[in-house]
């Protein structure tokens, strides 16, 4: 038994060796256009004052950003292939903002958010094989690891009573990560044949992935330039995100340990325009 094993792999070695030709190696870098994030996880813009107050639903998805993809492919045919690829993708920040007027009061906040994760996706390769320019359509999934989610805030408060004025001002950095992203991809493009090993590559993706976070916690906090990260409790800086949430049990959680949050979703979906070049091995 062993002894055919041995064979049969010896054999798939001489077979993928021969047939190296079909082998290639995908280079490229893009950038990507966010779409909505899903209704009822809308980051927004707010405005509010004594008496009145206005909510503005922004489009906010996290799927605007900058990445670099490397692929290795195998056509197992003239028109169809198999690739394994790794991208790595950069989130550009979305801002936020909310603005409170009292009477005796204003308070100003100005957010920014933006995600990142390195993604796995393997997926097939369907195009007719022509020989200058060749069209084609890729099909896969994506493996989102090691994903996170920055979020930062700049907050003013002035307080007026008379003539006494304050001022406090309030920085806070938090980090959700932990967990895998999951979705698809499907792409079109076509590839320029430069010689028999080089060729160039251009191509638009769309890509359909969402992120729930398992955790989150403060990074930092400063009050007037300040720290205030030292003397906070675990329970107001750490956090987990569960399915089941039971308002009831925050109660019970000690001052040492994470807060429970309900879990949230994330869309990291986006349209994106990718160029580059592809290496016959």
């Amino acid at each position: 038994m062993k002894k055919s094993m041995l064979f049969i792999v010896l054999f798939l070695l001489a077979a993928g060796i021969a047939n190296a030709q079909k082998l290639y190696l995908r280079l490229g870098v893009g950038g990507g256009i966010s779409l909505q994030q899903y209704e009822g996880l809308s980051w927004t813009d707010i405005s509010s004052s004594a008496g009145s107050t206005s909510l503005e639903i922004k489009s906010m998805g996290l799927g605007g950003g900058l990445n670099a993809n490397l692929a290795l492919g195998y056509m197992l045919s003239n028109n169809f292939g198999i690739e394994l690829g790794v991208n790595e993708f950069i989130g550009l920040n979305n801002k936020v903002t909310y603005t409170e007027t009292r009477t005796f009061s204003d308070y100003n906040e100005a957010g920014k958010l933006s995600g990142m994760m390195l993604q796995i996706v393997p997926a097939i390769v369907i195009t007719p094989g022509l020989e200058k320019i060749n069209p084609y359509a890729r099909l896969g999934m994506i493996i989102g690891i090691l994903p996170s989610v920055k979020e930062q805030y700049n907050a003013t408060l002035n307080n007026t009573i008379g003539d006494l004025k304050s001022t406090t001002k309030t920085v806070e950095t938090r980090k959700l990560s932990g967990g895998v992203a999951l979705g698809f991809t499907a792409a079109a493009g076509a590839s320029l044949n430069l010689s028999n090993k080089f060729s160039l590559f251009a191509e638009m993706v769309f890509n359909g992935i969402t992120y729930a976070p398992s955790k989150g916690k403060i990074t930092e906090l400063t009050v007037n330039g300040v720290d205030q990260l030292p003397t906070t409790k675990t329970i107001d800086k750490e956090w987990n995100y569960e399915k089941k949430y039971d308002g009831n049990t925050i109660y019970l959680i000690p001052d040492s340990s994470p807060n429970i949050k309900p879990k949230i979703s994330m869309n990291f979906s986006n349209v994106e325009l990718n160029i580059g070049i592809s290496l016959k091995l």
